[in-house]
């Protein structure tokens, strides 16, 4: 507490009558907030991690399945709709949930989401046709955004501000297990099984996560805070459901365009246009909804006036979209360049994922232990921005040994900077919806990132073969090349020569991405660099003093409990 306050404490407590003194005495010994130890707390990590880990994976591991589902389904016109559906609302849900999060008991609303993560996961496994299956997507992306954010923020409710970056590491640390298996399982699924067990796979690690946060999730601050037991009606009458309309109506506008744009329709199609204009005039009108309704509003414009909350969002959204330029092209490279199959190519893309994950835990270790979480970031930065280079020199001739390499020095500069900027907010933001509601705002942004990086690499892959096909490969039509895959490239010609030719125009859009990426990677050094520069181990020991409890001396003087 400042000296200010406390000179204001000890004139009012003067001041007062005497017979009042017991009763502030008594209120100053009560017990602090105790955050959960030992069983406790490691169960409710693992619980954490476990439902974050379900929200990665479905990320990844349909990525090799979505080829059987087109075909299954007789759906090939709608194969967007399968990736789009989830992403859309798994994006847009993002600052939606940080805003439910601040209105509703955490726990509570952390099993809700497992719950529709669930519900999802079931429709798109006995999903009997298309429509089914993408309805299915859209509800687990709202379930899987709910995950994220409820991890993110129900941390500050069980550990130490000096402690959170070690545990948000092992949190986070699971994006790069399920980037690793994620594409093996999803693999092994569709070739051995059944792709519908990409799905079914989320029940029971779902069913555990739920009865671990039940058995072990105490929030004693939330529990018994009565601010946290308002009634569910005048909780809903707070939420800003225009701007959570207006928020889905511009994501899906932007993702949609994006992912027809280029390809399934031209970018000068009436389409493509209308939803481009769709997205500015709603993502106007969203803001200045945001701004009239102040406090009130989805996403506070405040937020966005704090450097570390606006500089941290830029620096996720630059790193994500690097991070899934990675995640969904590089197989392009193993599959169509190197020729490999989908299960390898996932074993492949362990050379990226490994160190990614030992990175995210040595960065919170490091962050925890100096209480600096810049240079970790920048350090990095410098290291991705590096092996993303590399990775634009690969070429159809690389040895294992190279891109191996470069993938570990991308790989474990992702892993260092992914978790800082989430870290930033926590000392940056002194109340737990605050927590919520910058998280909400960041992860938007590192999401948003991520969803149109997609439709960005595949611009630039159906560029290049339009482009290179013709000058070295001119006996087969671009058309031909674009509805065959990466995966049927052996069988678009005879002719070895031919065959070759194609793997090098797939292998030159693969360096045209990385090189985009790499641009990506070096726009997010300077823009991390806007974030506050802070030590989050001074922070925490400031809130402790402020914080402590004020036990009331027989003069009427006020001072700390130790």
């Amino acid at each position: 507490m400042s000296t200010n306050n406390m000179s204001h404490l000890k004139s009012e407590t003067k001041g007062q009558d005497t017979k009042r003194l017991p009763t502030i005495a008594m209120a100053a010994h009560q017990h602090p907030y105790e955050y959960l130890k030992g069983l406790s707390l490691v169960a409710t990590l693992f619980a954490l991690a476990l439902g974050t880990f379900l929200m990665a994976l479905d990320t990844t591991i349909i990525t090799v399945a979505v080829p059987k589902i087109a075909t299954q389904f007789n759906a090939l016109d709608q194969v967007g709709w399968i990736g789009s559906a989830y992403l859309i609302t798994l994006t847009a849900f993002q600052p939606i949930s940080g805003s439910f999060y601040k209105s509703f008991d955490p726990k509570i609303l952390y099993m809700s989401y497992i719950v529709i993560f669930e519900v999802g996961s079931t429709l798109c496994a006995v999903a009997p046709k298309i429509e089914v299956f993408i309805l299915g997507r859209a509800i687990a992306g709202v379930g899987a955004a709910g995950l994220l954010q409820g991890a993110l923020g129900i941390i500050t409710f069980i550990s130490a501000l000096e402690t959170r970056p070690i545990h948000m590491a092992v949190v986070i640390s699971v994006f790069g297990i399920s980037s690793s298996i994620g594409p093996i399982l999803g693999g092994v699924f569709t070739d051995k099984v059944s792709w519908r067990w990409c799905f079914y796979i989320n029940l029971p690690m779902g069913s555990l996560a739920f009865f671990l946060v039940v058995l072990f999730m105490h929030l004693e601050r939330t529990e018994n805070n009565p601010d946290t037991r308002s009634t569910w009606l005048k909780t809903l009458k707070s939420i800003d459901f225009m701007g959570v309309t207006l928020l889905l109506g511009l994501v899906s506008c932007l993702c949609i365009a994006l992912q027809d744009g280029g390809s399934s329709r031209p970018w000068d199609s009436p389409r493509i246009i209308g939803l481009l204009v769709g997205f500015v005039l709603l993502k106007v009108l969203f803001w200045v909804w945001q701004w009239r309704l102040g406090e009130d509003a989805l996403i506070p414009v405040r937020f966005l006036r704090q450097r570390t909350v606006a500089f941290g969002s830029a620096f996720l959204f630059c790193d994500n979209m690097s991070n899934y330029l990675k995640l969904y092209y590089m197989p392009f490279y193993f599959q169509s360049v190197r020729g490999t199959s989908a299960i390898r190519s996932g074993v492949d893309y362990i050379a990226l994922a490994v160190p990614q994950f030992f990175a995210l835990l040595i960065a919170g270790g490091l962050v925890t232990r100096f209480g600096h979480y810049m240079p970790v970031i920048l350090t990095g930065q410098i290291i991705c921005a590096i092996g993303t280079g590399l990775l634009t020199r690969v070429d159809i001739a690389t040895p294992t040994a190279h891109w191996a390499t470069f993938l570990a020095l991308t790989g474990f500069g992702l892993g260092m900077g992914i978790n800082a900027p989430h870290i930033a907010i926590q000392a940056v933001m002194e109340t737990e919806s605050d927590v919520f509601l910058a998280n909400g705002v960041a992860t938007f942004f590192s999401q948003l990132g991520g969803t149109i990086a997609v439709p960005i690499g595949n611009a630039f892959l159906l560029n290049a073969i339009r482009k290179y096909v013709p000058r070295w490969a001119p006996d087969v039509p671009v058309q031909t090349v674009i509805r065959a895959g990466p995966l049927s490239i052996d069988h678009l010609s005879q002719s070895a020569d031919t065959v070759h030719a194609i793997r090098l125009v797939y292998s030159t859009a693969i360096k045209h991405i990385m090189i985009y990426a790499l641009t990506v990677v070096c726009v997010s050094l300077p823009v991390a660099c806007g974030m506050q520069w802070l030590n989050i181990r001074e922070v925490s020991q400031e809130r402790n003093t402020e914080n402590s409890p004020v036990a009331v001396k027989e003069d009427g003087n006020a001072t700390k409990v130790a």
